[in-house]
């Protein structure tokens, strides 16, 4: 869950593509497609900024305008039918599957951003909960370790955000340890900055919140319990679209993503010069406070960043993968089915997920001869 005004990644990058009129109607050659692009303010989802300032997008082709817009809007915008409707928007897997019933025609199209060592449970330092790691300082093997420290959660009250991919974390971690969330964990709900002040002040036993919260409870002398993978499979952010949008602009969406990986490969080359770009972008928008030290920290390392389609292709489409986008979509349909009880049946990947489709596009445009 992201929302303007507070510095919280979700699992995180996001953009929104709004176009501007009709662009169903807009040719894919003949002149440049016209595409009004939203992005919420925060340092991951703010990245395509970088390629209207360079021109990248000129390059491809592309006329993008930017606009800004909340984390929460974004699914909702994309099945507006007014004049500032969504068609194409950064989002994650969790959001496609909580709204698919409500709109069959919304996708999710191409991941690209792996939260994979975003999110931490933090518990108190000498509290009753361990971190993993004292598990594995007595010889624990990992698979045993990781099972054992999240055991400890039976009876224990954790301070999250409810029906958002941070309780989701929770709910992961409590099955890793033989637990159901339900009846085994209390909840205690609050935004991040609540639950975070309230944990901090002595309420529960473990808080999971963004990463700025997760930094806070640091400085604050709190430890983290388990982090990253351990809590479930990672959230996966990327690009959602509508099902009507990708038949009329598969090109368009191909030079998006070739601007992304462009992006991205970048941001490694010249990480000091774009951390400067990108924390002057997004103290315009919000009022975190980012610091250009902050940016560096949490690029490719809290959340990661993949550079190129092959990369993509190993990490996050292939069943091998680090991050195979299937073990993610199928603890969504858990918790969303099973746990929070707001979707009807579970989401058939043949009917919302086109990644596949999306990476040989992207394959075969790349490739094409001038």
């Amino acid at each position: 869950m992201k929302k303007v005004h507070s510095f919280l990644f979700a699992p995180a990058l996001l953009v929104c593509l709004l176009f501007t009129g009709d662009s169903c109607n807009q040719p894919e050659s003949g002149g440049k497609n016209k595409i009004t692009f939203g992005v919420s303010p925060f340092p991951d989802t703010e990245m395509p900024l970088l390629g209207k300032i360079k021109g990248w997008y000129a390059e491809e082709g592309l006329d993008v305008d930017f606009r800004i817009l909340g984390w929460t809007e974004v699914q909702e915008a994309l099945s507006s039918n007014s004049a500032n409707r969504i068609d194409v928007g950064i989002n994650n897997i969790s959001s496609v599957i909580a709204t698919h019933n409500k709109n069959p025609d919304l996708i999710y199209y191409y991941g690209f951003n792996t939260f994979d060592n975003g999110f931490a449970l933090m518990v108190r330092p000498n509290g009753k909960l361990k971190p993993l790691q004292s598990f594995l300082d007595q010889g624990q093997a990992y698979d045993t370790a990781v099972k054992n420290c999240s055991a400890q959660l039976k009876g224990a009250t954790v301070i999250t955000t409810a029906s958002t991919d941070m309780e989701q974390g929770v709910a992961a971690c409590a099955r890793k340890g033989g637990l159901d969330i339900v009846k085994d964990v209390k909840i205690i709900n609050l935004n991040p900055d609540e639950g975070l002040a309230s944990f901090i002040s002595g309420t529960g036993d473990a808080y999971i919140g963004g990463i700025p919260q997760r930094t806070k409870a640091a400085q604050e002398g709190m430890i983290a319990m388990v982090t990253g993978t351990d809590l479930g499979p990672a959230p996966i952010n990327g690009l959602v679209t509508t099902k009507k949008f990708l038949a009329a602009n598969p090109e368009a969406l191909s030079k998006l993503l070739k601007v992304w990986f462009r992006i991205v490969q970048y941001t490694n080359a010249h990480l000091d010069e774009v951390s400067g770009i990108m924390v002057k972008e997004l103290n315009k928008n919000t009022a975190a406070g980012v610091s250009p030290d902050q940016f560096r920290l949490f690029w490719n390392n809290y959340e990661h960043y993949p550079s190129t389609p092959d990369s993509i292709q190993a990490q996050i489409l292939d069943p091998t993968g680090k991050n195979y986008w299937k073990k993610r979509w199928d603890d969504c349909n858990f918790y969303f089915f099973n746990i929070t009880k707001t979707i009807p049946a579970p989401v058939e990947p043949k009917d919302a997920f086109f990644m596949v489709e999306a990476q040989q596009q992207l394959k075969d445009y790349l490739t094409k001869k001038p």
